[in-house]
């Protein structure tokens, strides 16, 4: 006999619970949830998030999903926004302007320059992990400039002001920021109507999602075999 809350439990139960789809007496949770955004007010976005909280329990004692969390991360998402540089882009960004491309003397990569933004990005360190929650709330200091390339932008001096915080009080501090950020202006003429396009780095793309989806259940399946109610155990 096998049931949500007591006994073995099939894999497709475990699977369902991840789903958040009503199968097999499960009631319809949420499941594991992708998100832009999970908190207004972080400084990085679009956001990507990973939230588990909602995945139904089985009646297993699961007090934390850090395992799993920590393992998408590593395993999956990690690559997939190396993978974004790498090939500019999934769907792919916009190429660059005529008069970056004259400053920089390239087409491409389009965020690639001194590597820099791509090494953070695609680092483990950039996420937070809680019990129930991956996610990356904001960049380093060092490459603030790649919250412009995630979320877009179009005005260069308030762009500055809003990214260096306090710091835009010191006047050479915010024409040095200015004079960087001029580097991706598309014509000198506009370069006081300053636009840069979104081109996301950060994304959970679809197949992230069966990847990450495949981690959790791998996972459960795990626990419930440890104590006694995997599926094979009788």
């Amino acid at each position: 006999m096998s049931s949500p809350f007591g006994g073995p439990l099939r894999p497709s139960q475990i699977k369902y619970a991840v789903f958040g789809y009503s199968a097999h007496g499960l009631p319809g949770f949420g499941g594991l949830r992708f998100q832009r955004v999970l908190y207004a007010g972080w400084d990085f976005y679009p956001a990507p998030g990973i939230v588990a909280k909602d995945i139904f329990k089985l009646g297993l004692d699961l007090q934390s999903f850090r395992v799993p969390l920590n393992r998408a991360i590593m395993e999956v998402m990690m690559q997939s926004i190396e993978q974004n540089f790498e090939v500019g882009g999934r769907p792919p960004w916009e190429p660059l302007a005529d008069y970056t491309v004259e400053v920089r003397g390239t087409t491409g990569p389009i965020l690639v320059r001194s590597g820099k933004l791509k090494t953070v990005a695609s680092s483990f360190q950039v996420w937070t992990i809680t019990n129930e929650t991956a996610s990356i709330r904001q960049l380093p200091t060092a490459v603030w400039y790649g919250n412009l390339h995630q979320a877009g932008y179009g005005s260069i001096e308030g762009t500055a002001k809003r990214l260096l915080g306090k710091a835009a009080k010191n006047p050479d501090v915010l024409e040095s920021a200015i004079g960087r950020l001029m580097l991706g202006a598309r014509d000198p003429s506009q370069q006081s109507k300053f636009v840069i396009p979104q081109r996301e780095f950060a994304v959970i793309q679809l197949d992230d999602v069966e990847a990450i989806q495949d981690i959790f259940i791998e996972w459960m399946e795990d626990q419930a075999d440890q104590v006694g109610r995997g599926w094979s155990v009788r």
